[in-house]
């Protein structure tokens, strides 16, 4: 199943549809805060924190096949705020 239909589930309250979202994403998550932050843990805890919101958050997608730069958006905002 592609991102998009994963995003389109958890939008509609699937909870495990989000969970293979952040299976999938968390990496790439870390990473995106690991190259703003350059500290392993705060990075950890921005992408947790990051991946919190984007639940809350997914109603307000518009396009679900733009979640991925949506997400990094999301981890930088977290990651500009440490």
């Amino acid at each position: 199943m592609d991102h998009a239909d994963l995003v389109r589930r958890a939008t509609g309250g699937d909870v495990s549809a989000f969970i293979d979202l952040t299976r999938r994403y968390q990496n790439f998550a870390f990473g995106s805060a690991l190259a703003h932050l350059r500290d392993f843990q705060q990075a950890e805890d921005v992408t947790q924190e990051a991946l919190i919101a984007a639940w809350s958050g997914l109603p307000t997608l518009a396009e679900p096949a733009a979640f991925p730069g949506w997400l990094r958006g999301i981890v930088r905002h977290h990651a500009s705020r440490v």
